[in-house]
């Protein structure tokens, strides 16, 4: 170093410098005095001088400390060698002078040290550009692996360990197969020896991260030569995303397209299962994915039945069950999205719980993800748009967005397939409607019009030319007035006013054709609103078959009042000889019920005096004789009674006397009356004892009349077994009085009898018939009995009914009110 750079230099390196010379001066030393000492040590054995020994601390100095050192250690050992081993020894005549060997050994030395110190600059540049690599590839961006020529792991930098997953110190020794399974086939693609050249970025490789992972990677090749060795230097970047992104990107394209093929088919479809069609195509076969399918909501059956699919080429739709509601079919993704109104993305499959039902079809066809978009029409939900995808995560943000735009494309589709079959429909409606105005219009019998507030003609029937006689164009130009006589003309124009001003009203007026023939005809009119403008609309009926038919209607009632006249007359003459005969009727019974009855109240008493023996004693044959008698006559007795009783009942006359009464005495009664009759017959008689008086506003006489001819029925048709008089109501004290609503008694008389055959019960309550004439034969009556007693109920405001069995026996059932009026 020379003064000017001393003074220079700053002094930290000064001190640098200077403690690099005491240590080039101390090695110098020390390694000349270990030679001397050494060679001392030796001299007793060899004669010969040591320059061998001083030459090898020249080397250890020079490689140990550097030029300065071995330059100060050849100073040294130079002098040391003269004046030690030189000048002392006695020189032959053959040897060298002692100057020169010194100056041999010096020369030497020199060039030892010059190539010691040209091998550590070389080495030291070395070991600065190994330095230098290995703080690049450590700090690199890349990941940065070095291989040696065996294809083991020789460096891996922190973006290697990032990418790879392994640390520095776990990946070093490894093969390279062990991250990059094409690692062997590197070496084949590496550049010649000593090119010291890149390979340039290589295809696209796979690698494996620490938890199995397969990445893609770019990789550059790079050969260079470390202490003898040409390790290779991989430069890898990972592509991983740019390859999702642009794998992202392509579907995204794909989607696109599949979205301008859906639009264009919106534009050009015909109808709505033609459109769907072209929606599932486009999504499947431009879209990419596997299978895309269209479902409808079936509001009765709940099911989500697809009108529209592509893909579906191993029947996965057929093998699966979609319903709308929440029962376990309707709670996957499909479902799911169709009843909450809401798109439902499924990532993964097999992992999502609401698609366990589904998932061993969807396995055996690779379907790994799906999304689910509903359809509306009408802002209500109708159906839903399923698409499926072969690896998990498929649907991002992009992807569901255009989904989601297609649905909504197809749902502004469906609303416009329904607002145009409305309007088809509509418009059908309006051409029906107004076909069939216009047949209505020609079908009816008058003539119909219309016309403005200004008398102009705007419609009207054909019916309406054929009796004005006026044709199409000549109507047109005509007023409505000018089809009427001039003496019509003001209250036509009266009545017209009054439609405008009012709204309607009607007329009867003369219409006059063209060929002079005047009509009657009745005119009716109404305002309407007729393309925005008021008009009248109005129907003339013909009235002459009317006219015609009131002149024969006049002419029939003058015809009809004059026979009413005759008849009325006629009847008012019979109406009073049917007075005379009825009072003649009435006499006529009153005297034969006096006359009959008295003769035969006479026969029965003076046969019971007899009978008794009063008269005389009579012998059997006489007592026979005359209680034949009085049994005869009381049986004429009774006949004479009930034809009386019916009528009168028949004629109106009968009178009832409603007064309270207690029901249980009357039955108690009864049943001693009938118990004998009974006994007679070996019969049973029941009566339904009641514990209490059961009061009851009726007729007491006509009641016990009733229950005394259905006991005697009951006892005179029945051999066997017994009668039976029973009462529903429960036995209880009911005051007298008069109620709104009366409550009925049911009081039922059975027996054990030979019963009713079905075909005589609708015949049983006629007057004058019995069931059978073999019957009449062996039972006397008049078959009146049961006539009378109907009518008595329904006289007492209740009701008999019965239920019988043919051999069995019968029930009759009498209802009467309780409670009822008293009369005064």
């Amino acid at each position: 170093m020379s003064n000017a750079e001393k003074l220079s230099a700053p002094p930290a390196m000064m001190r640098v410098s200077n403690r690099r010379g005491l240590f080039s001066v101390a090695v110098a030393v020390l390694a000349v005095g270990a030679a001397t000492l050494l060679t001392m040590l030796l001299s007793p054995f060899s004669a010969a001088v040591p320059f061998g020994v001083y030459y090898l601390a020249v080397v250890v100095a020079a490689g140990f400390a550097g030029a300065w050192a071995g330059g100060l250690t050849t100073a040294l050992s130079a002098i040391a060698l003269n004046y030690l081993f030189l000048l002392p020894a006695n020189p032959s005549a053959a040897a060298p002078h002692p100057l020169v060997s010194a100056a041999i050994f010096i020369g030497v030395a020199g060039i030892v040290v010059f190539l010691i110190d040209r091998i550590r600059i070389h080495e030291r540049r070395m070991r600065v550009g190994e330095q230098n690599m290995s703080h690049v590839i450590r700090s690199a961006q890349s990941a940065v692996i070095t291989i040696d020529s065996l294809q083991r792991v020789v460096t891996f930098n922190a973006a290697a360990e990032t990418v790879f997953g392994w640390s520095h110190m776990e990946a070093l020794g490894q093969p390279i197969s062990r991250f990059i399974p094409d690692g062997l086939s590197l070496a084949h693609q590496s550049p010649a020896e000593g090119s010291g050249q890149s390979a340039g970025p290589l295809a696209t490789m796979s690698g494996f991260r620490r938890n199995g992972e397969e990445f893609p990677f770019e990789a550059s090749i790079l050969q260079t030569e470390w202490d003898d060795q040409k390790p290779c230097i991989l430069v890898l970047h990972d592509v991983s995303e740019r390859k999702a992104a642009e794998a992202q990107l392509r579907r995204l394209n794909r989607l696109y397209s599949a979205l301008s093929l859906i639009n264009q088919a919106i534009v050009v479809s015909g109808t709505q299962r033609d459109l769907l069609q072209k929606v599932c195509n486009a999504l499947v076969e431009q879209g990419g994915f596997p299978m895309a399918w269209i479902g409808w909501g079936d509001p009765e059956t709940k099911l989500l039945v697809p009108i529209a699919v592509c893909g579906d080429d191993r029947g996965y739709l057929k093998s699966v069950e979609i319903y709308t509601d929440d029962r376990p079919e309707g709670r996957g993704p499909t479902g799911t999205a169709f009843r909450e109104g809401r798109r439902y993305i499924c990532q993964d499959f097999f992992n999502d719980p609401v698609t366990l039902l589904w998932q061993p079809q969807a396995r055996s066809r690779g379907f790994r993800a799906s999304a689910v978009f509903p359809i509306r029409l009408k802002n209500e939900v109708c159906g839903t748009l399923t698409v499926y995808a072969n690896h998990v995560g498929f649907f991002q943000d992009e992807e569901t967005a255009v989904l989601a735009e297609a649905a909504g494309d197809i749902s502004f589709a469906l609303d416009n397939f329904a607002r145009k079959e409305e309007l088809q429909k509509a418009e059908t409606t309006a051409q029906m409607a107004m076909r069939f105005s216009d047949s209505m219009i020609e079908a009816m019998p008058g003539i119909v019009y219309l016309y403005n507030d200004q008398g102009r003609f705007l419609r009207w029937n054909r019916n309406f030319e054929i009796v004005s006689g006026y044709s199409q164009h000549e109507i047109a130009t005509m007023h409505p007035l000018d089809f009427f006589c001039g003496e019509e003309k003001l209250p036509l124009e009266q009545k017209i006013a009054e439609v405008f001003d009012r709204g309607e009203a009607y007329i009867e007026a003369t219409f006059l054709s063209r060929d002079g023939s005047r009509t009657p005809y009745f005119f009716t009119g109404r305002r309407v609103i007729f393309e925005e403008m008021p008009c009248l609309v109005g129907v003339g009926i013909d009235v002459s078959e009317r006219k015609q038919a009131e002149r024969a209607l006049r002419d029939l009632n003058e015809s009809l009042e004059r026979k009413v006249s005759d008849r009325t007359s006629e009847l008012q003459t019979a109406l009073a000889r049917a007075e005379d005969a009825d009072q003649i009727k009435s006499a006529f019974l009153a005297n034969m019920s006096h006359e009959l009855r008295t003769p035969l109240n006479s026969i029965i008493g003076f046969t019971g005096i007899m009978l008794q023996g009063l008269a005389g004693a009579l012998n059997g044959e006489q007592t026979k004789q005359l209680g034949m008698v009085r049994r005869s006559a009381r049986h004429l007795l009774d006949l004479i009674n009930d034809v009386l009783d019916i009528s009168k009942i028949e004629a109106g006359e009968l009178e009832v006397n409603r007064k309270a009464f207690d029901l249980g005495s009357s039955i108690e009664r009864i049943a001693a009356l009938m118990a004998p009759m009974a006994q007679a017959k070996g019969l049973k008689l029941e009566v339904q004892a009641l514990s209490k008086p059961c009061w009851m506003i009726s007729d007491q006489r006509r009641v016990e009349q009733v229950l005394l001819n259905l006991v005697n029925n009951a006892i005179k048709f029945t051999d066997h077994g017994g009668v039976k008089l029973t009462i529903d109501a429960a036995s209880q004290s009911i005051p007298p009085v008069a109620v709104a609503q009366p409550e009925l008694l049911h009081i039922h008389v059975a027996d054990t009898g030979i019963g009713i055959k079905p075909e005589h019960l609708t015949t049983l309550f006629q007057p004058f018939r019995q069931i059978d004439s073999g019957i009449s034969r062996q039972h006397d009556g008049t078959g009146l009995g049961l006539a009378i007693c109907r009518r008595l109920a329904e006289l007492l405001g209740g009701a008999i009914e019965v239920e019988s069995e043919w051999g069995r026996g019968s029930i009759f059932t009498f209802k009467l009110p309780i409670n009822g009026s008293i009369e005064p």
